[in-house]
């Protein structure tokens, strides 16, 4: 087959890569196997260890270690912020952020000097101080942050953007405040691509001569680094200079090999064994439908049974949508949401209690609904109650930040925590809404053995498969018992056999709770669903009780609709005469 190679592994990769790639190898390689065979070995530790050279080695190390931890301090909020804040004058700022990368060293140095210098305008109010920076060592600090800062900043913003902010939305749905999301989420998130900032800025500070020399000079214990003490000795002893260089170049490899061996460091190759057991499937155990006797987990029916079904695997007293009716007035859910740039003017009320399906078109405007529920998207104008409690209104200015609503969304992508454990996913929002460690752990624990999963608790995200990981997300939105739950197509990951019995358990944890529900299978309507809202071309075109959807008062959905209710064989969700 072509593209591929015998063995374990296939690959789509063009094999003449590999042409250039040993090119560039050979580039970077020969110039350093070239110096080292000019060595004097008899020679060399006389060299390495003279007082001389101590001293700038020392000095390297300290002042690259704390440029590096300087860089990260400063250089990660910044990297952070342009990636996902857009403020004016953004550009200008990357730019200028860059501009050092392009720059001569020794074009750095004097921008420093003429800045920060005696006779500079902020160098000698410092003098006046006694804070004069030219010439000292945190001068070579300053020169060093000014030139690696850059790396820092790249590296941040670009796994920042590489990761989005789907966690950190997640988080806060959840209940987390932006602090407690910002250091358990976010941070160990970035934590690959803050330590490449890290080592780039430690590297290229241990490299740096023009600017160190040209703002700070070269006093012996002071400012001469190693790179200064090098040229220096070069000048009288070029095989002196060999040996210093061999040095710096052993502690510079020893210091990235430790960062990149280190359990945070990036990996160079992927979890082989997780990727092929998540690409075929769960195993045969795992994918035991839940309840089922082969099923890796207890029952998960109320009072020991499975609620009362059709040969549809139909949860009969969820989805006909009479069960609990009564003349009593009952709470309602009136959500409304104008957003005039897609063209969504979407209003309906439902009841309260219960779960509304949310059906219609892709790009009808459902998705961009939960999104103003959520608060992930501010509309024009729209509000949110359910009962007499007011989500938001933002014709009357209330419009709460995420964690405060109260809502939690169960997106088609589980986006589980991939640096938690499963057991800590589904407890997190409860640790964030202040319950004890130990308590929500219990919670938590038995909420996924109801839904089949509770052997997977100790495992992270990586070692499970797609349908586990998708009960797993459903467990962690339910443990935490929001005033409104939003399940976009929560079953649609699920093989058929696991879809049917996991659509059972869900229409019994959802009883009388507030959920909204996005679907595009009639089954999860007949199931799980009390009230259907149409939409369609961003407005609300149909609203009724399951079991009384009518498409001929549809309007401009009613050919959508009719096609829906065919797909109905048994006439649980329309009116009889329609299905």
């Amino acid at each position: 087959m072509p593209g591929t190679r015998t063995g374990r592994e296939q690959t789509t990769i063009p094999g003449w890569l590999w042409v250039p790639a040993i090119a560039g190898i050979v580039f970077l390689l020969v110039p350093v196997l070239g110096m080292l065979s000019r060595i004097d070995v008899a020679d060399l530790g006389e060299v390495i260890f003279a007082e001389e050279s101590r001293l700038a080695m020392q000095l390297s190390l300290v002042t690259s270690v704390t440029s590096a931890v300087i860089s990260v301090l400063i250089g990660f909020p910044l990297g952070y912020l342009l990636a996902t804040r857009t403020f004016p004058g953004q550009r200008i700022v990357r730019t200028l952020i860059l501009l050092p990368l392009v720059l001569p060293p020794v074009v750095s140095g004097l921008a420093l000097l003429y800045t920060w210098g005696r006779s500079a305008a902020l160098g000698s109010g410092l003098e006046s101080m006694g804070l004069g920076l030219a010439y000292t060592t945190s001068a070579v600090v300053m020169a060093q942050v000014f030139v690696s800062l850059p790396f820092m900043v790249m590296s941040v913003e670009t796994a920042t953007a590489s990761s989005g902010q789907r966690f950190e939305l997640t988080a806060a749905e959840l209940g987390a405040r932006p602090n407690r999301v910002f250091f358990t989420i976010t941070l160990p998130l970035l934590r690959q691509g803050i330590m490449t900032g890290a080592v780039l800025c430690f590297a290229r500070s241990l490299g740096e001569f023009g600017a160190t020399l040209t703002f700070a000079g070269s006093l012996s214990g002071v400012t001469r680094t190693m790179p200064l003490q090098i040229y220096l000795v070069r000048e009288s002893d070029p095989q002196a200079a060999i040996g210093l260089s061999l040095l710096l170049i052993v502690i510079a490899v020893a210091i990235i090999v430790t960062a990149y061996r280190s359990p945070h460091a990036p990996r160079l190759r992927p979890p082989r064994a997780h990727a092929d057991r998540r690409s075929h499937g769960p195993t045969p155990a795992e994918a035991a439908p839940v309840g089922h006797p082969d099923a890796a987990g207890p029952p998960v029916a109320a009072g020991g049974g499975v609620p009362d079904t059709d040969a549809a695997g139909r949860s009969v007293a969820a989805g006909t949508g009479q069960a609990g009716d009564s003349s009593a007035p009952t709470p309602s859910l009136s959500a409304a949401a104008r957003i005039v740039e897609r063209g969504i003017a979407i209003d309906f009320t439902t009841p309260a209690e219960g779960t509304t399906a949310i059906i219609g078109r892709n790009g009808a405007g459902k998705s961009s609904l939960f999104q103003v529920l959520t608060g992930a998207l501010r509309a024009d104008s729209g509000a949110l109650r359910i009962g007499t409690d007011t989500i938001f209104d933002l014709d009357a200015g209330h419009w709460p930040p995420v964690h405060a609503r109260g809502i939690v969304h169960l997106a088609q992508n589980p986006l589980l925590f991939p640096h938690l454990s499963v057991i800590d996913n589904v407890c997190f929002g409860l640790r964030a809404r202040g319950t004890p460690t130990a308590q929500a752990r219990r919670q938590a624990q038995v909420m996924l053995d109801r839904l089949g999963v509770g052997h997977c608790a100790n495992r992270r995200p990586e070692a499970v498969s797609g349908g586990q990981a998708a009960r797993i997300a459903l467990a962690r939105a339910l443990v935490v018992d929001p005033k409104l739950l939003l399940l976009d197509e929560p079953l649609a990951a699920l093989d058929v056999d696991v879809r049917i019995e996991t659509r059972q358990v869900l229409a019994e944890l959802l009883a009388g709770r507030t959920a909204m529900l996005i679907t595009h299978d009639v089954d999860d309507v007949a199931a799980l669903a009390q009230t259907l809202v149409l939409v369609e071309d961003g407005a609300v075109v149909h609203s009724a009780r399951v079991g009384a959807v009518d498409p001929d008062h549809a309007g401009t959905g009613r050919e959508f609709l009719r096609s829906f209710c065919m797909s109905d064989g048994d006439g649980i969700v329309c009116n009889q005469s329609h299905s």
